[in-house]
């Protein structure tokens, strides 16, 4: 960050427009680099779609975690090329690409074990992206799933995961059930279409 600029909200402020109140100047932020965006949809077969829809559960944590400044955090370190997250952001598209791979395949253990891998990375990211109650719910299942991960920034909000061979969402709610009882922790529905 240059030291003459602040930014806020998403915007360049130059010193002039802070000292004049005036946060509509300029009137629009300077893009950076042009990006060319391209999506490849996904190439796996009924089969693969099927077997995630038996073992791909989605697990609500009963938790809410404001984020506000998060992006600005991880962008910051980012762009300041802090070693860690830079490692990590390089790991988690490696990941990416190693995920589509496997299914694929149709290999839904080997993208449950990377999608395990990419939640160890997006901790060295964001170490608020777990927290104990996260902690717990991983802990009191981990019998029960080959894959793990949070949805979104983490530390509340949502979990996903792939059951073990065998396992289902009804054995899954059970045990969530029996340890977490009325704290709001629930496996919610949900399908690959």
């Amino acid at each position: 960050m240059l030291p003459e600029t602040e930014y806020i909200t998403g915007i360049w402020i130059p010193p002039l427009a802070k000292l004049t109140r005036n946060e509509r100047w300029p009137p629009h932020s300077y893009p950076g680099l042009t990006q060319q965006i391209t999506c490849t949809p996904l190439s796996t077969s009924e089969k693969s779609i099927a077997e995630l829809n038996d073992r791909f559960a989605l697990i609500y944590t009963g938790q809410r975690r404001l984020a506000r400044n998060l992006l600005r955090d991880v962008v910051g370190e980012y762009i300041c090329s802090d070693t860690t997250s830079v490692h990590a952001h390089d790991a988690i598209q490696r990941l990416a690409v190693l995920m589509r791979y496997e299914l694929e395949k149709d290999n839904v253990d080997g993208f449950a074990a990377l999608l395990s891998e990419h939640w160890l990375e997006s901790q060295h990211i964001d170490a608020g992206s777990t927290n104990t109650r996260v902690d717990q719910i991983f802990a009191v299942i981990d019998d029960l799933i080959d894959g793990k991960m949070i949805c979104g920034a983490g530390g509340g909000g949502f979990l996903q995961v792939i059951l073990k061979k065998g396992i289902t969402k009804d054995d899954l709610k059970a045990r969530l059930n029996e340890v977490f009882q009325d704290s709001g922790v629930d496996v919610w529905e949900c399908a690959f279409v």
